[in-house]
């Protein structure tokens, strides 16, 4: 028991940046950001 309480700390100190965003959320704008750019290369060659 004593192992995961400490892997579960390990795992929120990797987890939180020292701005307090969370690898998730850096995970998601990321994504965010590929969709829109691979929506606007679709667009692009859609229209030619």
């Amino acid at each position: 028991m004593r192992f995961s309480k400490d892997l579960s700390h390990v795992t929120r100190y990797f987890l939180m940046d020292d701005a307090g965003v969370s690898l998730l959320e850096f995970a998601l704008v990321g994504a965010l950001i590929v969709v829109v750019c691979l929506l606007m290369v679709l667009a692009l060659v859609k229209k030619t």
